[in-house]
């Protein structure tokens, strides 16, 4: 079960202005482009209305309404979709099919068979505190220490109700061990072999 509980009444008011239900949910990336293409389609149709007065005015009015009401229109239907309760239910299953099958795999030491699953799982809710924090051990364990630092540090932002914070500092923690080395010894001092 995902611990962040959003709202899908707020999600699809939000996506009155395209984009922004979407950043709501999860979807950075897609709620980022649905804003700029409805953005660029308002001031297109904004220089259109206002600005424009050549011959081709009347058609240029009509391109950009049509593109301003695409972009509502097809921003608001994507989200009423993507948070339907079938969809989040089947969702919410195969994320937790996900996160336990990873689990097993790292388990057994079969880290990118656990990587593909945790990655699975940010699929369906890419703010999924616990398969975020997953994913970063998963990466920590395989060597990929820049990733791991990333994924921890996105974890930590998210975790509002901070279930993770003790692990992720120790995890960090152990990334700057790494990053530093064995420590040197000062002069003077021997070796031990």
């Amino acid at each position: 079960m995902s611990a962040r509980t959003r709202s899908r009444a707020l999600a699809l008011a939000l996506t009155l202005v395209p984009g922004w239900g979407h950043v709501y949910w999860g979807r950075e990336r897609l709620g980022l482009g649905l804003f700029t293409a409805f953005a660029v389609a308002a001031f297109a149709l904004f220089n259109a209305v206002v600005i424009y007065v050549g011959v081709w005015r009347s058609l240029f009015v009509l391109l950009s309404s049509l593109a301003l009401c695409t972009s509502v229109l097809g921003a608001w239907v994507h989200m009423a979709r993507l948070t339907s309760s079938g969809r989040l239910r089947v969702s919410e299953e195969r994320r937790a099919r996900s996160l336990r099958e990873g689990t097993l795999a790292y388990l057994r030491g079969d880290l990118e068979a656990a990587r593909a699953q945790f990655r699975s799982c940010i699929e369906d809710d890419p703010v999924d505190v616990e398969a975020l924090f997953r994913l970063a051990v998963v990466c920590a364990r395989s060597g990929d220490a820049r990733q791991a630092s990333l994924l921890f540090r996105r974890t930590l932002r998210l975790d509002v109700e901070e279930k993770w914070r003790w692990e992720i500092g120790r995890e960090l923690e152990r990334l700057r061990a790494q990053a530093a080395g064995p420590p040197v010894p000062a002069e003077g001092e021997r070796q031990q072999v």
